[in-house]
């Protein structure tokens, strides 16, 4: 994993959300940004949930992404970067 530096010198920009959110404001999120890496806005999850998880580092945190907003995101990143409408699967 690539590190950089403080984190707060990089400009992000909207790439796509989950497709059920009906345009509000608060809701799982993916940002591309100036430095080829992805900011994700996911749901905090508890203490009980970052126990459970195995190298987490001093600087990073963590959050839980729905399905649906992944797939949403995989259908675009493949969709731009190979030419290739992935189906909508079945979920």
């Amino acid at each position: 994993m690539q590190s950089y530096g403080g984190g707060d010198d990089l400009s992000v920009c909207f790439y796509c959300k989950d497709p059920d959110s009906n345009q509000d404001n608060e809701c799982e999120t993916f940002y591309r940004t100036d430095r080829d890496s992805w900011v994700v806005q996911v749901k905090r999850r508890g203490p009980q949930v970052g126990a459970q998880l195995v190298g987490l580092g001093e600087d990073e945190t963590f959050g839980e992404l729905s399905e649906r907003t992944v797939n949403a995101f995989v259908r675009k990143y493949v969709r731009e970067h190979y030419g290739v409408d992935l189906p909508q699967g079945t979920g």
